[in-house]
């Protein structure tokens, strides 16, 4: 081997090995950029979250709840027919506390979820004010038990005077009815029938509605008149129920007004110029 050979082949060999070396380093590199997804990325995420987290709850627990700025003074409630005291008692106020004190919404939802209860609201006047909006259910018709009233959503609840004047709902018998459930099938029909029928346009007297049918409500009037009623889509509360509703009521006292010494109608035939009464 010559000289020649000798240094082309130490040449060779150096070229292989800084091959080998860039091929390592590129390996290297690659594994560096797939292998710390977690570590790169999604662990300083989720630092960075909690970071807020903490200087967020931080910032509620001393600047808010424990500010000697807000404390609660002064003390509205609207609520009807609700007694003041009594909703001042449920929330848990009193002067003196935290207007942000997390005790008050947690009551705030225990009364929200009484029976006679439809919502309660809750607003904060910086620094030291709080009212109360409580809205009651209002009653549309009496449940054939004692004390239970519904609602126009068909809510059931307690109520103790005040609803005599109210019509009668009949035919529940073997049907669980208590208070804080809802009622549906034909005696949500029978909700609804009444939220429209209690409207000043249409003043029809009724006294009792018997629920006892599946496809129809049998009206007993305070004058002792009887209607078999049925509206297309009674037992749905869309807007073409409702306007077929609305429709049905009309027809049916224009034709009890020609007719009012009759003493049952029949207002369950699809056709609404077709109301009759059958004796």
């Amino acid at each position: 081997m010559g000289w020649k050979d000798s240094i082309i082949k130490r040449f060779a060999f150096r070229r292989k090995k800084r091959n080998q070396e860039v091929d390592w380093l590129r390996a290297e590199g690659s594994r560096q950029i797939k292998q710390p997804f977690v570590t790169r990325v999604l662990l300083p995420w989720v630092i960075a979250s909690l970071a807020l987290v903490i200087v967020g709850w931080s910032f509620n627990y001393f600047y808010f709840r424990n500010n000697p700025r807000f404390v609660l003074r002064n003390i509205t409630v609207v609520s009807g027919n609700l007694n003041e005291m009594l909703v001042r008692e449920s929330l848990g106020l009193r002067e003196g506390m935290s207007i942000f004190d997390p005790s008050i919404e947690l009551r705030r939802c225990y009364l929200a979820n009484a029976p006679n209860i439809r919502s309660v609201s809750i607003t904060r006047h910086l620094p030291s004010r709080i009212t109360v909006h409580v809205v009651e259910r209002e009653p549309i018709g009496r449940i054939q038990r004692e004390g239970l009233v519904v609602d126009d959503e068909g809510v059931v609840f307690p109520h103790s005077a005040g609803v005599d004047h109210l019509p009668v709902l009949v035919g529940f018998e073997g049907i669980p009815v208590q208070s804080g459930g809802k009622l549906d099938g034909i005696g949500l029909s029978a909700v609804h029938f009444l939220s429209v029928v209690a409207r000043p346009e249409y003043t029809l007297p009724v006294a009792m509605v018997d629920c006892s049918k599946q496809d129809y409500l049998y009206l007993t009037l305070s004058d002792h008149r009887q209607v078999k009623f049925w509206w297309k889509g009674m037992d749905s509360d869309t807007t073409d129920a409702n306007e077929a509703l609305r429709r049905r009521l009309q027809r049916l006292r224009q034709a009890m007004a020609m007719a009012p010494a009759h003493q049952m109608w029949d207002a369950t035939v699809p056709d609404d110029t077709r109301i009759f009464s059958p004796n």
